[in-house]
């Protein structure tokens, strides 16, 4: 092989390295996951989750603020996962305080059937109605014809 093409060989190498590398570097901030992110933090802080679930709440937040410190520091990967985790766990507190408030209003719909009948259910079934049908006089109780006997005829 002569010099030249080893050369030439050599830089292409080189330049496809470089290449590769540079894709590497060039993952693109995570905007989309953190504006999800954020999103979903203010989803649940509108909702009953700062009482209901605040552990979760607070997991959330500092995840997203980690995220932020990822993006200043370029980290971009490390960042969106941050922010997906973030998002994940808002999401999570939300459905924590929906779980929590339809308990209670679950005891409360109990509660109240249960003061609407102390000694038992409160859902009751009225009396048969007895009602006595009168013919009037004109009219005949006898059939228009004869019931049939017997299968098909």
């Amino acid at each position: 092989m002569p010099m030249t093409s080893r050369i030439a060989a050599r830089m292409s190498a080189a330049a496809a390295a470089l290449l590769l590398l540079g894709a590497c570097a060039s993952t693109p901030p995570p905007d989309d996951a953190m504006a999800t992110a954020k999103m979903a933090l203010q989803r649940a802080e509108a909702t009953e989750a700062p009482r209901e679930a605040p552990l979760e709440l607070q997991q959330a937040r500092d995840k997203l603020t980690e995220a932020e410190k990822a993006i200043v520091a370029e980290d971009y990967v490390a960042a969106r996962r941050l922010a997906q985790e973030a998002a994940a766990d808002a999401q999570y507190a939300e459905a924590q305080s929906q779980r929590a408030v339809a308990e209670r209003n679950r005891q409360q719909v109990e509660s109240a059937i249960g003061a609407l009948a102390p000694g038992g259910s409160a859902v009751t079934t009225p009396p048969a109605a007895t009602t006595t049908t009168t013919v009037p006089p004109t009219m005949s109780t006898t059939p228009l014809a004869p019931p049939a006997t017997g299968g098909i005829q």
